[in-house]
């Protein structure tokens, strides 16, 4: 649903962000559906906050979000009744259900959720899927006793799951049992190495035992695996189409719009032009904030990201114009004439650069950005010992500025004061263990120390973690030549070369506030006249720290394991049977981005896309799976049943032939090819592919209904009663089974045995439509109406849309001679179906009975 003031530059330019949001940022994808919102592309406005919801379901915005969102748009009155409409026809259908669950989970509607998921544990008695569901529910109903409950239970279901774990840690940390959600987290992490939200609540309970370097150890993994987890960024909520106040537990990501709503300017030309900027899209984000302008946005704001899109697309006239606007009208803000200065600097205006730079930190001494670009300048005209007290007056007012920290040790560096360089950057990892200008920095002191295998080790994760970081590139090619490895260092460089023509050993970093976050440029230094270390007043350097930062490198690489040790996509899997499909997406990307094959990770989407019925979008990335591992039989199958739910049968028996010929032992194979056959009417083929089947598999009782139902079609009802009891003998529980089996004794004239079976089937799932239509018809022909009127109007006070239903009421209305009520049941089944045939012609019946002979004659004429 588009806006009528939404163009279609606009609406590719979101759906383009919202290709590169971070698919596992929860925040991300709320502030996307607030945008999408804004822009009234309600659909998409739905998906992203469900999303949201998915990866984060204690994120309440989202949640009212989504619900004002549905009610609005009057998409709450269609969604949730078109599910129960498909589940009337489908009762059986597992995901269906799970969906229906989900959606009204994600809405706040608990004791219907719960019911949905209830009904989903009778269908799957054996699948921790509900449960976790249910311990979910009980989660949002504030029962943390009762969620670690369900969530015990799930993980006894699923022994390998260890998205069951993290669920149950964090039950058990919120009810205070520290030791028992250790031993569940870290049960998860074993499972499954690369679950960065089991390390991340790690880190929480190892800080309630006191133990703080594992707690810092676990958090710095998490953030490794999912670098979203270390934003903390506002997250937008819909109040009568007014953004108000975040949720203040809320935890967001950095790729999206971070403005808190109250802002001055927080209005939505602003909003969607931050949100541009912030994912690179500075050219509509220039055309947003000129609409601002127009429609009369608070100007300065405006004018201020105006300035700051110009600086980012290195548009510097433009910028110091706007700068010195900005400027003129607020003489006493440090933050922009700042931000002024980086302009100066950037430009090539140096000495008027510090001067403003002197400008800013006179009017905010504690303005800690200004101070470190005070000691850039000065870096810039050799002032080395003045630019150390401005980068130390930084890092006094911030000691966490790492931009700072770096440029005081590019200093020391140069001045060969290795020791203190080397505390720096040993002080930058041990914060910040991915920083590759950190990296890139011990790299260059153990160059200088002639120690060149560890200075290629360093570089070498320098690059890993910034492949398009050039100077590392070019640092790593030198330490690689020195080590004789010349083919290695001449492909260094040249990538070196491609990405900067220009060698820099190690660059500064100027730094500004943009709108909202921060930011830095950097930019060549211009120092000379290095002093030797022996003048250096009291050198020495110990060895013990850079062993000690070596000590983590050779950790590094193993906090993210490799993914040809083990499957890449076991939690994606894990994910996905829990029936998270978002989760498990964003894990796949996970997997991806860590190295895992790319069409591997198709192949894993492509069973997201099935479970969401999207056969087109699974079939596509099922073959794109295939090419590169054309010998793969999940693949083939998963094409094979793709094939049969998009309709092309012929096609899926092609597939699925091929697996049978090679691997005649694989079930799987035998059960699609059986289902194939059935569909096209190939009977005789299919009870062989079961019969096979269930010779490599017994005891299985999907397959011993799958038997049942082919002798049915067979007209073999005795053999067809056979195999559906001896499924109920395995399990119980199986309502498809006690229909089935109903039906089947009805065709061989045993209605007694019929009703039984089917009251059977009712206990288990009252609402399963074709049960009760079945039972009112064989009560109607047994000459008991009255019973199935009761029947059918109990079911219609749980399905009141059931347009089969009604028609079934009002036959046997008529059967127990009640046409009045009869006529109305009727006519509500046309209301919603005008198209009923039969509905039409038994409603000329009841009219005809009351005399009503016109109103008859036109029912029939209908008909």
């Amino acid at each position: 649903m588009i806006g009528s003031g939404t163009g279609a530059r606009e609406v590719e330019a979101l759906r383009a962000l919202a290709r590169r949001i971070d698919p596992a940022d929860p925040g991300a994808h709320n502030n996307l559906g607030y945008l999408y919102h804004h822009r009234q592309l309600i659909p998409e406005a739905i998906a992203a906050f469900r999303h949201a919801l998915e990866l984060d379901p204690r994120m309440e915005t989202a949640r009212r979000n989504l619900d004002q969102v549905l009610r609005e748009s009057g998409e709450y009155d269609r969604v949730i009744p078109a599910l129960r409409e498909r589940l009337r026809h489908q009762p059986m259908d597992a995901e269906l259900r799970l969906e229906l669950g989900r959606a009204l989970l994600g809405l706040g509607h608990l004791d219907e959720a719960a019911e949905q998921f209830e009904e989903l544990r009778r269908l799957r008695p054996r699948d921790a899927t509900a449960l976790v569901q249910l311990g979910l529910v009980a989660q949002a109903r504030q029962r943390p006793e009762e969620a670690a409950v369900w969530f015990e239970r799930s993980c006894e279901a699923d022994a390998a799951s260890s998205v069951a774990r993290v669920y149950l840690g964090e039950a058990r940390y919120h009810l205070g049992l520290s030791e028992l959600a250790l031993e569940a987290l870290t049960e998860a992490t074993r499972l499954a190495p690369t679950n960065a939200e089991a390390h991340y609540l790690l880190g929480f309970v190892y800080g309630d035992l006191g133990r703080q370097e594992a707690a810092r150890a676990s958090t710095r993994k998490a953030i490794e695996l999912n670098p979203g987890l270390a934003t903390a960024q506002s997250n937008l909520r819909l109040e009568s189409s007014q953004a108000q106040a975040p949720h203040a537990s809320e935890r967001g990501g950095s790729a999206s719009p971070a403005v808190p709503a109250n802002a001055p300017g927080a209005e939505a030309h602003g909003r969607l032009a931050l949100a541009f900027r912030q994912r690179g899209y500075l050219a509509e984000a220039l055309r947003e904030y000129r609409l601002a302008l127009e429609t009369g946005e608070d100007h300065s704001t405006t004018l201020q990201g105006m300035a700051e899109v110009h600086l980012l697309r290195r548009d510097y006239k433009s910028a110091l114009d706007l700068f010195e606007s900005l400027r003129a009208v607020q003489p006493g803000n440090s933050a922009v004439c700042n931000a002024h200065g980086v302009c100066l600097h950037l430009a090539g205006r140096v000495e008027e650069a510090r001067s403003v730079f002197r400008r800013a930190v006179d009017i905010d001494p504690s303005n800690a950005l200004a101070w470190n670009n005070v000691g850039v300048a000065l870096g810039a005209e050799n002032d080395s010992r003045e630019a150390e007290r401005a980068f130390g007056a930084a890092l006094r007012a911030r000691p966490d500025l790492t931009p700072a920290r770096l440029n005081l040790a590019m200093l020391q560096l140069h001045h060969r004061r290795y020791q203190a360089a080397a505390e720096i950057y040993r002080m930058v990892l041990a914060e910040h263990a991915d920083h590759p200008g950190a990296w890139n920095g011990i790299g260059l002191v153990l160059m200088e120390l002639k120690r060149f295998t560890d200075a290629r080790n360093a570089f070498g994760r320098a690059v890993e973690l910034a492949p398009d970081l050039a100077v590392a590139r070019y640092n790593l090619g030198f330490a690689l030549s020195h080590l004789g490895e010349f083919d290695a260092a001449l492909r260094e460089t040249r990538r070196a070369l491609e990405l900067d023509p220009l060698y820099v050993p190690q660059k500064l970093s100027l730094t500004l506030q943009l709108q909202h976050e921060e930011s830095a440029f950097e930019v060549a230094p211009h120092l000379s006249g290095r002093e030797g270390a022996e003048q250096v007043a009291g050198f020495s350097f110990d060895a013990g720290v850079l062993d000690g930062v070596f000590d983590r490198l050779v950790e590094a690489p193993s906090s993210v394991p490799d993914p040809e040790e083990g499957d890449p996509f076991q939690l994606a899997a894990d994910y996905l049977a829990k029936g998270l499909l978002d989760a498990a997406t964003a894990e796949i990307n996970r997997a991806v981005q860590r190295g895992a094959s790319a069409a591997a990770a198709a192949g894993v989407l492509a069973e997201v896309f099935a479970r969401r019925g999207l056969y087109g979008e699974a079939l596509e990335r099922y073959r794109i799976a295939r090419d590169a591992d054309p010998d793969s039989a999940k693949l083939r199958l998963g094409e094979a049943g793709a094939l049969l739910a998009l309709g092309r049968a012929e096609e899926a028996l092609q597939a699925v032939h091929a697996v049978v010929e090679a691997l005649p032992g694989n079930v799987d194979a035998r059960i699609i090819r059986a289902r194939v056959r059935l569909v096209t009417d190939d009977l005789a083929g299919a009870a062989a592919d079961v019969e096979a089947a269930i010779t490599a598999a017994p005891g299985r009782a999907d397959l011993l209904v799958l038997k049942g139902t082919i002798a049915r079609r067979q007209q073999d009802h005795g053999g067809a009663m056979e195999a559906f009891r001896a499924a109920l003998d395995l399990d119980s529980g199986l309502v498809q089974a006690w229909y089935e089996l109903g039906a089947a004794c009805e065709s061989a004239g045993n209605p007694g045995e019929a009703r039984i079976a089917w009251d059977r089937a009712l206990r288990l799932l009252p609402t399963h439509q074709d049960t009760v239509l079945s039972l009112a018809h064989l009560l109607r022909r047994g000459g008991r109406p009255g019973e199935a009127v009761n029947l059918l109007v109990d079911f219609l006070v749980a399905e009141p849309l059931s347009v089969e239903a009604l028609v079934a009421l009002g036959r046997s209305l008529l059967a127990d001679r009640r046409p009045d009520m009869a006529r109305r049941a009727l006519q509500r089944a046309l209301d919603l179906d005008p198209e009923q045939v039969v509905a039409s012609f038994h409603l000329g019946v009841a009219e005809s009975r009351l005399r009503h002979f016109g109103a008859a004659v036109e029912a029939w004429d209908r008909v």
